[in-house]
């Protein structure tokens, strides 16, 4: 989950009792100062191995200023003022250097989140997509300084982190080679196992398990609002 960068970046606000954008700027420091509402797009691969799913997880820069050197979401970021179209292409390109077939993104739709600190209060609206992707691990391309590993998790070992800390290896690539890390639920980004998390992950569990199963995704996040966006 990327918040903050070295260059500063205009982001479009979000009514967040609406949940629908209003066609005006602000800049991505405000936002979180004042708790501006804003999109950002979330993109978790999944690939199979031995015919068991697995889940990529990048592995976040020590330098980042929120939640450094830890596993997050496949591909992660906000949404740059006036950028309509293939906002998670953008980013997978700057995280993970890969162009990715949109034909075969699997849309979950959007979910409210919000997170209230001493320091920040950040509002999102976050579109969801959903992918299998086999490719090799080495062919991930850590473009922007900010990604610095892939990781691929076992589905079940993931969920059974929700339920007890324990240790297990999984495969990885950091830009030079392959590599077997050992992991816990210190290693994750926290708050992906916070209470407010749980429908976000519930959803994203069982569209996994559908796609697995059935080849097609029918679940979907309740509407943030009285119709779809």
């Amino acid at each position: 989950m990327s918040y903050y960068t070295s260059v500063e970046e205009e982001i479009e606000e979000w009514d967040w009792d609406r949940a629908i954008p209003t066609g005006k700027s602000i800049k991505r420091s405000l936002s979180y100062k004042y708790g501006i509402a804003h999109e950002g797009v979330h993109l978790w691969i999944i690939r199979e191995n031995s015919g068991l799913p697995e889940i990529l997880f990048q592995h976040r820069a020590a330098h980042k200023k929120l939640y450094p050197d830890c596993l997050d979401i496949t591909v992660a970021g906000h949404v740059p003022f006036g950028l309509k179209e293939h906002k998670i292409n953008k980013e997978a390109m700057e995280e993970l250097g890969i162009y990715l077939d949109e034909s075969k993104l699997f849309d979950l739709g959007y979910i409210r989140f919000e997170e209230k600190t001493d320091e920040y209060h950040h509002r999102e609206f976050q579109h969801v997509y959903l992918m299998k992707d086999n490719r090799p691990l080495e062919e991930y391309r850590f473009n922007d300084g900010e990604v610095v590993g892939i990781y691929a998790v076992p589905l079940n070992f993931l969920k059974e982190l929700f339920y007890r800390d324990f240790n297990f290896e999984v495969d990885g690539y950091d830009g030079k080679g392959a590599i077997r890390r050992l992991l816990s639920r210190k290693d994750f980004h926290p708050l992906l196992f916070m209470e407010s998390m749980n429908l976000y992950m519930e959803t994203l569990f069982k569209a996994i398990d559908e796609l697995f199963t059935k080849g097609s995704v029918d679940v979907r996040f309740p509407s943030i609002r009285g119709d779809a966006l």
